[in-house]
């Protein structure tokens, strides 16, 4: 059930529609391609810190414009975080070449790269986040928001209309 009364707050799933534009005014990223909105778990860190503070408190409807600096997005570059990772443990990224985006499985999860530089046997990866060290340009709607359930709150994520399969 959508209220227009509910604002956007801790433990609330929240469907937003957005357009992610960089200081060049390119666009790098947009619900609105698929008309499909993004649907979040508010307050759970899935979703860079400025993003959550600057939608907090926002209604159904309420359209808004926001800048959100690395520190509150995805950090400063670090230039020293590259890793050097054999090629046969990245078979599943199809073609490597220098400059393509990859999903490399570590310790910690998944976590984004771009390859620098492919070797024989080698592949030299960027383990800074692609938007570490970008100023993000954000124009949002708020579709819908309503009361996350006890189980989403419980697992820490959105479940959709069949359920969270795990």
């Amino acid at each position: 059930m959508n209220d227009k009364a509910i604002q956007v707050s801790v433990n609330h799933a929240i469907s937003v529609h957005y357009n992610l534009r960089d200081d060049n005014n390119e666009l790098l990223d947009s619900t609105y391609d698929e008309d499909k909105p993004l649907v979040y778990l508010h307050g759970r860190r899935q979703m860079i810190a400025g993003f959550e503070n600057a939608v907090s408190k926002a209604n159904v409807g309420d359209k808004l414009s926001f800048s959100v600096m690395p520190a509150d997005g995805y950090g400063l570059r670090n230039v020293t975080n590259t890793q050097r990772i054999p090629s046969k443990y990245l078979k599943h990224e199809g073609k490597l070449m220098a400059g393509k985006n990859i999903h490399v499985n570590t310790e910690n999860g998944v976590k984004p790269g771009t390859i620098i530089k492919v070797g024989k046997f080698n592949v030299d990866v960027d383990m800074n986040h692609p938007l570490a060290g970008k100023n993000l340009h954000f124009d949002v709607e708020i579709v819908a928001i309503r009361k996350a359930t006890d189980d989403e709150i419980s697992h820490g994520h959105i479940h959709d209309a069949g359920g969270c399969g795990h």
